[in-house]
């Protein structure tokens, strides 16, 4: 069906230029404090120079938050180095529940070796010397358990 204008034989459809006469859904009203130039709205300065002193309320004071104790680089990104090692050492099958032997998946291994490798390639030269030990360690370790595990399953 076409809007733009009336179906001929049926004259009770109104036409567009009626519909949005009769529709005016909402209006749009720009109530950022300031102009693209970053100097303040006027009308923003008229409504902050017609609040009264009386209403406006001062915010209680409140205790002083004790401010958090920021998380050095280092330990997040060697725990990260860790957990992602422990993961990689239960997929060689390395680690697992007290006496069970746990599954090997050595396509999951190597996954997780891969992305300790991307790891190092994106923190080069932003390394702590203890991380760059840590991750050197690890991957050393995890690269020589992978190439024993597939060599024992011929893979």
């Amino acid at each position: 069906m076409c809007y733009h204008h009336r179906p001929t034989g049926d004259p009770s459809l109104p036409t567009p230029a009626e519909m949005s006469e009769d529709r005016k859904g909402f209006t749009v009203k720009d109530r950022r404090h300031f102009t693209a130039d970053g100097e303040v709205r006027s009308e923003r300065a008229d409504e902050a120079r017609a609040v009264p002193a009386a209403a406006v309320v001062e915010p209680s004071p409140e205790p002083p938050r004790p401010t958090p104790k920021p998380v050095g680089h280092s330990v997040a990104f060697s725990d990260l180095l860790v957990q992602l090692a422990g993961n990689a050492s239960v997929l060689l099958g390395l680690a697992g529940p007290e006496g069970e032997s746990p599954p090997v998946d050595l396509e999951g291994a190597r996954e997780v070796i891969g992305i300790l490798e991307m790891l190092r390639d994106k923190t080069e030269a932003r390394r702590t010397p203890e991380e760059e030990k840590l991750l050197d360690g690890i991957l050393y370790e995890l690269r020589l358990s992978y190439v024993a595990r597939t060599r024992v399953s011929g893979a």
